[in-house]
């Protein structure tokens, strides 16, 4: 009787809990680094590892529940939670195809044009902060990593600055600086990301203040990763080839795809009040929430915009 109930408690955990491994390649088989994975319904996402291989613990989800992956330059995949299973199960890797971007016209930068730098000025002299304390720590989130055994050190937590532009000023982003704080034993892995700010999707009052809710879209079309070691220093990104252009607001992310100290240890100073927005969320499925009562700049953007006074 005894063993029949501990088999029968062994079968009942496999079906509520199962773990399944697996990788996401491109169409010559090769694996792609940093993939998220995740349940945009449920705000729940990882992230596979530099060679495309995952590990993604299967708990409430029911298999009719949709799961989505995205990768930068990738067109996304979506599928069941069941369908996702019996690929781990059968050794199928999930294939993702490069995405073909078609310019509809071709933009052309203005002959004559100014280069500012928005967000901080100064970069190298921010003062190192830790940020990880910003990741919501409600009980839903807790009960939620201890169900998913997900490791602190790889969190996929996102920060983000909102820079303000001239609405309709067709402006592009050259460069993006940031500071990474490493002590000599530790390694970070940073994903940067563009977005353009969608719409308040609702606002949520709270013990600090009211909450914003934002979606947003991301303008990259090539990843953008960068590995820091051992040391505090700036990062220095090009990002002109990519040639993008925006009109309006836009948000330059920081996430945070490994830390081996559990940590996301960055340059940061505080900004004037409402003039540089904080934005966070706890992984890249989720939606943005702006931060009341904390403003902080870490982000240096170097854009170029037509000249004052020229057609």
């Amino acid at each position: 009787m005894i063993l029949f109930l501990g088999l029968l408690f062994i079968s009942l955990t496999n079906v509520i809990s199962q773990e399944l491994n697996g990788f996401v390649k491109d169409k010559n088989q090769k694996g792609i680094p940093y993939v998220n994975i995740g349940i945009p319904a449920k705000a729940f996402g990882i992230i596979t590892d530099e060679n495309g291989a995952f590990k993604f613990k299967v708990t409430s989800e029911k298999d009719i529940d949709t799961l989505q992956i995205t990768s930068i330059g990738y067109y996304p995949v979506v599928m069941s939670i069941a369908d996702f299973k019996k690929s781990c199960t059968q050794n199928i890797p999930i294939i993702l195809t490069e995405e073909v971007y078609q310019l509809q016209t071709t933009t052309v930068r203005p002959d004559e044009y100014e280069t500012k730098v928005l967000g901080t000025t100064s970069v190298v002299d921010l003062e190192c902060v830790n940020l990880s304390g910003l990741k919501q720590k409600d009980t839903a989130s807790v009960r939620r990593y201890k169900e998913k055994g997900l490791s602190e050190k790889s969190a996929g937590i996102e920060i983000g600055n909102k820079i303000s532009i001239k609405k309709g000023q067709q402006t592009f982003i050259d460069k993006i600086q940031f500071k990474a704080c490493l002590g000599e034993n530790d390694t970070a892995v940073f994903r940067i990301n563009i977005y353009s700010e969608g719409k308040t999707v609702k606002r949520v009052i709270t013990p600090i203040g009211m909450v914003k809710v934002i979606n947003s879209n991301n303008e990259l079309k090539e990843p953008i990763i960068i590995k820091s070691i051992g040391k505090t220093q700036v990062h220095e990104i090009d990002v002109s080839k990519q040639n993008i252009e925006v009109t309006d607001d836009f948000i330059i992310a920081l996430e945070c795809i490994y830390a081996s100290n559990s940590q996301m240890n960055i340059g940061a100073k505080p900004a004037m009040f409402g003039s540089t927005d904080l934005l966070i969320r706890e992984s890249i499925m989720d939606e943005w929430v702006k931060v009341p009562m904390i403003n902080l700049t870490f982000i240096a953007a170097t854009v170029t915009y037509k000249k004052k006074g020229k057609k």
